[in-house]
C-alpha cells in the first residue's frame, strides 16, 4: 500500500520502522467453508481454530495464528481480560541458574510461567465451549531488549518470548506449552515502550525473593564492560546536555540538571585544588626534592579520584535512568509480528472492543515531544518517581504517532457503533493505564456495596492516564464535556489494570467517582442504569501485596440477548 494510514501512520512507519518498510493489507475469503476439513473437533463438537497466514514459503514471512476460522457466526460472548504479563527472557534464566544457587526454588515467581499455566486453563475452557478470545491489555513484556546497550532491531529480544509462549514456538514444546487456542486481541503498556532491564533487585518481592537472593542476579548480563561504559557515557552526556528525564515542569529537574550539568565545575574548581593542596603541603616538608614532585603526585590523586567519581555517577545513570528510557521503537517487534495498531477496534456480534495504547510513563522527559512544557495535568513525585505506579502519557493528543488524537479517535469510533444500529450493543474500552484508581482501597460503610470517593478528600488520580481523562469519561458516558447536546453511545465496560490489583468503580452524573464491589453474582440488577463501570484486573505475572497466587484473569460472559451476566 502507497498510502498507509489505514494501517499505521507515516510517522510511525518512518521513527520505528525507518521509512523502508513495505505494507500489504491482505483480504482473505474461503470459496467453500469445510467445517470438517478446517476446524478442529472436540467430543465431536467443531472448535475455532487458528491457522497461520504464509506469504511465501519463508519463515519471516509468516505470521503466526493470524487467521481464525469459527464453526458459526457469534451468538453472545465470552472473553477474558488479562494484563500485566511482564515476560521476558531472563526470568527463565534466574530459575534456572540464581533460584537454584540460593536455594528459593519452589519460592521464586517466575512470570513466564504464570503466563504458561494461564494458557492451560485458557485451552480447557476453549475447548468446552466456554472462551471465544482472550484480551491482553498492556506490558505484555517487562522490558524490551535483553541488554542496555542491546538495539530495537537485535535478535531474540522480548518481543519474540511473548511470540513464543502464546503460540507454542521456539523451545515451548518442550515445557509441554502448545500455544492459546483461541485468537487474542493486544494492547500495549508502559513497560512495552521500555528499552533495557531494570535491576531484579528493584522489585525483588514480585519475584518472591528476598533483597538478598536478587542481588545475586546481574541485569546487565547480556552487556560486555565495553558496551555498558559506553551506554553510560551515552546517557550521561545527554542528562548533561538535555537535563534530566523528569518533567521540566517539576522542580527536581532543575536541581537535577543543575547538579549534573556543573559536576565537571565542580570538579575542576573544588576537587583539583584539594587534592593538589593536600599532598603538596605534606611533601614540601621534606625538602626541594619532594616539593618538585608534588603536583604530579597530586595530579595522579586528582586523575585517580575524578575518574572514581565519574565512574559512580554513571554507574548511579545506568541504574536508575537507562531502565526507564521508552520510546516507540522499542515497539519495532511488536508492530511487526504481533499487532500494527496502536489504537483499533474490531465488533464480534453485536459486542464491540475498542483498544487504546496509554502510551510511556510520564517521567520520560526527553520523549515529552513539546519539551516538557504545557501537557502535563498533574505529576505526582510518590506516584512517578517513589510510589512504583506512574502516570501514562495518554491521552496526549501532541503525541506524533497517534493520527488522529485519541480523544478524537474514539469520539469517531463510538459515533461509527451507533450508525451501525446493530440492535443491542455492548462497548467494552481496554486499556492499560486507568483513567481512575486509587492508592489505598476506601472503607465501604457496613450494609453498603460502594462508597462515594468525595473530591477533595480522596485522590483519584494515582498511577492512572495523565491527559483528558475527564474528556474520556464523558464519552464513555455518552457526552461531550464541552457540548451538553452531544449524546453518543454509552460504554458498558473500561477495562484496565498497571496497578497489579483488582478494582472496581463507576462514573456517576456530574462525574462522581464510587467505589465498590460490581462484579459479583448475580451482576448488578440496574446494570445499564449505572454504567459506565471502570475496572481493573491485578497482575499476571509479578506477585501484588494483598495477591499473593496470581495469575489472576477476569471474565466476562454476555449472553445472546445481550446481558451481561459476569464480569468477575
Amino acid at each position: 500500500m502507497g498510502e498507509t494510514r489505514e494501517i499505521v501512520s507515516q510517522e510511525l512507519l518512518v521513527g520505528v520502522f525507518g521509512g523502508d518498510a513495505r505494507v500489504f493489507k491482505v483480504l482473505l475469503s474461503l470459496s467453500a467453508f469445510r467445517p470438517d476439513r478446517v476446524l478442529r473437533r472436540v467430543k465431536d463438537e467443531f472448535r475455532p481454530t487458528l491457522y497461520d497466514l504464509c506469504l511465501d514459503d519463508r519463515v519471516s514471512r509468516r505470521k503466526m495464528h493470524a487467521v481464525c476460522l469459527t464453526p458459526a457466526p457469534p451468538r453472545g460472548v465470552r472473553f477474558i481480560h488479562l494484563v500485566d504479563l511482564h515476560l521476558a527472557r531472563r526470568n527463565d534464566l534466574i530459575e534456572s541458574e540464581v533460584a537454584v544457587a540460593v536455594g528459593t526454588v519452589g519460592r521464586f515467581n517466575n512470570f513466564n510461567d504464570r503466563l504458561r499455566g494461564f494458557v492451560e486453563k485458557a485451552n480447557g475452557m476453549a475447548d468446552r465451549g466456554e472462551l471465544d478470545f482472550v484480551i491482553l491489555g498492556g506490558d505484555l513484556v517487562d522490558f524490551v531488549n535483553q541488554g542496555v546497550s542491546d538495539g530495537a532491531l537485535d535478535p531474540g529480544n522480548n518481543w519474540e518470548v511473548f511470540t513464543e509462549i502464546v503460540t507454542g514456538g521456539g523451545s515451548e514444546g518442550a515445557r509441554g506449552n502448545t500455544g492459546l487456542r483461541v485468537p487474542v486481541f493486544t494492547t500495549t503498556g508502559n513497560h512495552d515502550w521500555r528499552f533495557h532491564p531494570y535491576d531484579v533487585a528493584d522489585a525483588a518481592s514480585t519475584f518472591g525473593l528476598t533483597d538478598a537472593e536478587a542481588g545475586h542476579f546481574d541485569f546487565e548480563y547480556n552487556d560486555t564492560v565495553e558496551r555498558l561504559e559506553a551506554k553510560r557515557n551515552e546517557v550521561f552526556e545527554r542528562i548533561v546536555r538535555e537535563g534530566s528525564p523528569i518533567s521540566k515542569e517539576n522542580l527536581l529537574h532543575a536541581a537535577a540538571k543543575r547538579i549534573l550539568g556543573y559536576s565537571r565545575t565542580w570538579q575542576a574548581k573544588v576537587l583539583v585544588p584539594v587534592v593538589s593542596a593536600v599532598p603538596g603541603l605534606w611533601i614540601r616538608g621534606f625538602g626541594d626534592a619532594a616539593a618538585l614532585s608534588a603536583p604530579l603526585i597530586a595530579g595522579a590523586i586528582h586523575y585517580a579520584v575524578n575518574r572514581v567519581l565519574a565512574a559512580w555517577v554513571r554507574e548511579m545513570v545506568s541504574r536508575a535512568i537507562v531502565p526507564i528510557e521508552a520510546g516507540a521503537r522499542a515497539l519495532h517487534g511488536y508492530f511487526l509480528n504481533i499487532n500494527p495498531f496502536f489504537n483499533y477496534a474490531v465488533s464480534y456480534g453485536s459486542n464491540y472492543f475498542v483498544m487504546m495504547d496509554t502510551g510511556p510513563d510520564c517521567f520520560t522527559g526527553q520523549y515529552l515531544w513539546d519539551g516538557g512544557n504545557k501537557k502535563m495535568a498533574r505529576l505526582s513525585i510518590p506516584d512517578n518517581l517513589l510510589g512504583g505506579v506512574p502516570d501514562s502519557m495518554a491521552f496526549y493528543p501532541a503525541n506524533e504517532y497517534y493520527s488522529p488524537g485519541q480523544i478524537v479517535w474514539l469520539e469517531r469510533v463510538l459515533a461509527a457503533i451507533r450508525s451501525e444500529g446493530k440492535g443491542k450493543t455492548r462497548i467494552f474500552v481496554c486499556l492499560h493505564a486507568p483513567p481512575v484508581n486509587v492508592k489505598k482501597a476506601p472503607a465501604i460503610p457496613a450494609g453498603k456495596d460502594e462508597v462515594l470517593l468525595e473530591q477533595g478528600r480522596i485522590s483519584v488520580h494515582h498511577g492512572t492516564i495523565n491527559h483528558y481523562a475527564s474528556q474520556f469519561l464523558h464519552l464513555c458516558r455518552g457526552e461531550k464535556e464541552a457540548d451538553p447536546a452531544y449524546s453518543g453511545p454509552v460504554v458498558d465496560l473500561v477495562l484496565s489494570g498497571h496497578a497489579h490489583w483488582n478494582a472496581e468503580f463507576r462514573v456517576a452524573p456530574g462525574m462522581r467517582i464510587y467505589y465498590g464491589g460490581y462484579s459479583g453474582a448475580p451482576v448488578r440488577t440496574l446494570f445499564d442504569d449505572e454504567r459506565p463501570f471502570l475496572v481493573q484486573t491485578a497482575a499476571c505475572g509479578p506477585l501484588s501485596p494483598g495477591y499473593p497466587d496470581p495469575p489472576y484473569f477476569r471474565t466476562v460472559h454476555v449472553d445472546q440477548s445481550g446481558t451481561i451476566l459476569r464480569f468477575d
